[in-house]
């Protein structure tokens, strides 16, 4: 495997320029030659790259320079190299995008032209149009004065054994292929192109996603894309645009290029993502085996390497996950039944998770491979690990119902990491260096003679390792506690290779060990895991049970010692049975994807799903709710929850937007929503070391105050508790929480904040929780497809949620109050000249109307908001404000506010609160610094009720505050 196993950011953001090259994905693994040469070619093409970007040449520049000397290496599947179709002649296509202006060219169905990308630039700069193709674009070259071949030139021995491998076969990818660059360069500008001769045995005439805009490539101020794989999926899906977009949502570029992905992973196709924004930060997401890039920037020189899949599981191979792992069959099997365990979250080194994280995640693999062995019907499985975020599960097929050793007689030693680990015994290791490794370790571990020679088992117990424990023959031991003993094997097929074994003669299936004895060998393997990484300087511990050496449990433990260069991958075999070794290596790729897509959902459906929870309404006894909260796994799912929801709006707000967070009081002496027309809620007031004042119901005002203090800050927001005074019931409390931000701009970028909060939130949540939360529905369906399908909702309406006006919604005929239904009311039961506003009903009804979705509500009566909302009309009748319905009804109310203090002074006035002299600090600031800025806030409980299909707010508060009711603590 090569060095990075997951998606990152692989350029630095301290440069002035930044710049990221593909070499093309592939499922098949070239051998170590081939892969060389990629690496090389790219690294030289960088370093090329880098020289002009040093001397300030453009980003767009740079990308023709870039993907046209791609071109001419005939390692890559793009100009010199391309694939031949099924006619066995070239057509190629490039495209490029300067994301500064937004200008585009792109080319298709080339024969003659040597370098496609310098084409699609010349249509960018002069025309006459955007996108041209065939006989018509290879002479419009010629007319250009660009170099132009014979279509053999673009031929080579590797494209021919290719072509002929293809002949009656669907098109096939074989070695690197497309061609891609992404630049920002030292003038903050960005860029991206690409050039491919598309898929081995294409029908003649197929254009694929690489030149198009959108598809294959994307560029503008903000963010640069570039796209390889299956081009008819990357088309369908709009994959680099899709990126853009879900970043302009504020999404961080990971998590945007793996949005992305996503339907193109579902479908079981190829595909790999470049992505590089304005910021210089760039990531490469990959659901594909192999993906070559090259990187640098201003201040790092360039790297090369072949990137493997950041996503070790594809979605629909998955048939177990909780809030740790992500659990499904490999699509590259070793054997049968070839299963992977990865970890959601960025984990560089298994063994530097905490002892809890690293117990808890064993015990769910644990768990998980009992199902395994079941349905594939083995006696017990193996487990393999590098020591990075995924682990390897081996069914291990064709033993018999005893045990019984089964070895490989292939021997191995490699004294740095060759890229993969097995375990293979290598040659006997002389006692001298044995000794010296012992003592190394031994420095860390602190172990000193005398030894603990106790074996818990009978004295006459001949098994190897209970002789071993017994002190009965030689050893090298590096590490004891009271129930554990670790020793060098004289057999390593590495220096540091360590055995782990219990004291006491337990099975040698660990996976099948009892709880006790294998939460503490699983402890006892990540402390000595840590003293070896420690004491030879390694980053990582592999780690492997298997356990058909020795009849005894034991884990092999073997230190990953880092090589000078990244290793090259190589493809293991596939075995239908147990050959006496396992090993990290993955096999080819399935040739049954459909089937194992099937075979992962039958799976699914055997594995033990979350215990199942329900709302237990304990908040209607306060004598009860305490020790409920305590016991019942409803409140551990919520607690579980608002902690993502805590740390993602975080994220949201202050990495992907810059935001400040905002320290706010929980008192005013000026609620935002004062008694008078508009008001929606009913103050708090409290006495205060003898000053009366008011328990905020929201602190809107402070972000206001906040954002004025520092010009540069876009935005500032605060998650905190609001008090209103009204009673309760299932859609009000008391005591709630609100994520509330206040921005600079307008109302429009207003709604496009918040819903890509909403969109970014909703992704986390099932990412991290999806089994979770279809384990707690309150409505006891199971059903998540009001999440799931909450982004294709957006898509089909623009990508955006649908927007309707007030009076468009009382128009329609379904929003008409009887008698029996009461859809909307006054704002003044005196005066219904005043204004309207819905009732929760009305709500209710106009989400029916748009299916259930969400939808915002514009243009209010501004008498039926309070009075801080801007006017929409010179008339000052409309507030330009919105709602967004979700679930039940309101969950998030926004509003753009108003610039001058003379609009604040009408709008008390026109709403008749009482107290203005307490809103004087309201028109002072507005005096001192105008600012158009808009807010919005989103009360915490209705958004969780939306999630968990609930209708009672009052089940999603842990400690409630409710009038009339006394909770503790």
């Amino acid at each position: 495997m090569t060095l990075i196993i997951r998606s990152k950011t692989v350029t630095t953001t301290t440069g002035q320029w930044h710049f990221v090259l593909h070499g093309g994905c592939s499922e098949t693994c070239a051998d170590a030659d081939r892969q060389r040469e990629t690496v090389e070619n790219l690294r030289s093409v960088a370093e090329s790259v880098s020289n002009a970007l040093s001397q300030g040449a453009t980003a767009k520049e740079v990308v023709v320079l870039a993907v046209a000397a791609l071109e001419d290496c005939p390692t890559f599947n793009a100009g010199h190299g391309a694939a031949l179709n099924e006619e066995g002649v070239h057509q190629l296509e490039a495209g490029i995008v300067d994301g500064a202006t937004k200008a585009y060219g792109a080319v298709g169905l080339l024969e003659t032209t040597k370098n496609p990308i310098r084409l699609a630039n010349e249509l960018l700069e002069n025309g006459p149009h955007t996108i041209i193709v065939g006989r018509a674009a290879d002479d419009l070259a010629k007319e250009l004065g660009l170099e132009t071949v014979p279509n053999s030139y673009f031929t080579t021995p590797f494209r021919i054994t290719l072509s002929e491998r293809s002949k009656g076969k669907k098109i096939v990818s074989g070695g690197s292929g497309t061609v891609g660059a992404v630049v920002l360069d030292s003038h903050g500008q960005l860029a991206a192109g690409g050039s491919t001769g598309g898929g081995t045995g294409k029908k003649d005439g197929r254009l694929g996603d690489t030149a198009l805009l959108g598809a294959g490539l994307y560029a503008d101020d903000r963010i640069s894309v570039v796209c390889s794989g299956a081009g008819d999926e990357i088309l369908k899906h709009s994959v680099a645009a899709a990126v853009a977009q879900y970043h302009s949502n504020g999404y961080n570029l990971r998590d945007a290029a793996r949005q992305a992905l996503a339907p193109v992973s579902q479908a079981g196709a190829s595909c790999s993502v470049v992505a590089l924004d304005a910021n210089g930060e760039s990531v490469v997401e990959s659901n594909a085996r192999h993906f070559p890039v090259s990187w640098g920037s201003s201040s790092t020189s360039p790297e090369s390497l072949i990137h493997p899949t950041t996503i070790p599981v594809l979605q629909t191979h998955i048939f177990y996950q909780d809030n740790q792992l992500i659990i499904g069959h490999s699509r590259y099997p070793s054997t049968r039944g070839h299963t992977l365990a990865a970890f959601k979250t960025d984990v560089e080194s298994l063994f530097d998770l905490s002892l809890d994280e690293f117990v808890r995640a064993m015990k769910a693999i644990r768990t998980v491979t009992s199902a395994v062995r079941k349905f594939y019907q083995v006696g017990r499985c193996a487990l393999i690990t590098e020591g990075k975020n995924v682990l390897s599960i081996w069914p291990l097929h064709g033993l018999g119902r005893d045990w019984k050793p089964i070895t490989s007689d292939v021997k191995e030693y490699q004294k740095s990491f060759p890229g993969y680990i097995s375990s293979y015994d290598g040659p006997m290791m002389a006692s001298e260096q044995l000794d010296e490794i012992c003592s190394k370790i031994r420095s860390v571990s602190g172990l000193s003679d005398p030894l603990n020679y106790r074996f818990d088992g009978p004295d006459d117990d001949n098994n190897l390792f209970a002789r071993i424990i017994r002190g009965e023959l030689s050893q090298w031991r590096v590490w004891e506690d009271d129930e554990h003993v670790a020793f060098l094997t004289p057999f390593p097929n590495t220096d540091g290779f360590t055995v782990l074994a219990p004291r006491a003669h337990l099975s040698s299936d660990v996976l099948s060990l009892e709880e006790q004895s294998y939460t503490k060998l699983m402890a006892a393997a990540h402390t000595v895991a840590g003293i070896l990484m420690t004491a030879f300087g390694a980053e990582r511990c592999g780690m492997i049970f298997e356990g058909f050496e020795i009849n005894h449990a034991h884990i092999k433990l073997i230190p990953i010692h880092a090589p000078v260069d990244p290793p090259f991958d190589t493809v293991a075999p596939f075995h239908e049975t147990y050959q006496g070794y396992v090993s990290s290596l993955q096999g080819p790729i399935c040739p049954d994807c459909p089937g194992l897509v099937r075979t992962s959902q039958t799976l699914r459906q055997k594995i033990v799903a979350p215990e199942s929870a329900s709302p237990p309404r304990s908040w209607s006894d306060p004598s009860r709710h305490l020790l409920t909260v305590l016991q019942d796994p409803w409140y551990e799912v919520l607690f579980t929850v608002q902690d993502t929801l805590f740390h993602t709006s975080t994220d949201f707000f202050r990495k992907s937007h810059g935001y400040q967070y905002c320290l706010v009081p929980s008192t005013t002496d000026a609620v935002s929503s004062p008694m008078g027309l508009g008001s929606d809620s009913l103050p708090v007031s409290v006495s205060l070391l003898g000053q009366s004042t008011y328990l905020a119901d929201s602190m809107q005002f402070a972000l206001e105050y906040f954002l004025r203090i520092r010009d540069t800050v876009p935005g500032v927001y605060y998650i905190s508790t609001s008090f209103r005074g009204e009673d309760h019931d299932a859609r009000h409390v008391n005591q709630f929480h609100h994520v509330e931000c206040e921005l600079r701009g307008s109302f429009a970028q207003g709604i496009k904040i918040a819903e890509g909060y909403i969109l970014n939130l909703v992704a986390t949540l099932l990412r991290d929780h999806a089994s979770l939360i279809q384990a707690s529905t309150a409505d006891g369906s199971g059903r998540l497809d009001h999440l799931t399908s909450l982004h294709d909702y957006a898509k089909s309406h623009g990508g955006r949620f649908p927007q309707i006006a007030l009076d468009d919604a009382l128009s329609l005929p379904t929003m008409q109050n009887t008698k029996a239904e009461i859809i909307w009311r006054p704002v003044s039961d005196s005066d219904s000249s005043k204004g309207r506003t819905l009732t929760p009903l009305g709500e209710r009804r106009l989400l029916e109307h748009f299916g259930g979705g969400p939808v915002w509500v514009t243009e209010m009566d501004h008498l039926s908001v309070p009075f801080y909302q801007a006017y929409t009309d010179s008339a000052r009748r409309k507030a330009r404000c919105a709602d967004l319905l979700l679930g039940s009804g309101e969950v998030l109310g926004l509003g753009e506010r108003h610039v001058s203090a003379d609009e604040v002074r009408h709008a008390l006035n026109l709403h008749q609160v009482a107290d203005k002299g307490k809103y004087k600090w309201y028109t002072d600031v507005r005096e001192s610094k105008p600012l158009q800025t808009v807010g919005w806030g989103m009360g915490i409980e209705r958004f969780l009720a939306w999630v968990f299909r609930h209708d009672d707010i009052r089940d999603l508060l842990i400690v409630p505050r409710l009038k009339g009711m006394s909770f503790a603590p």
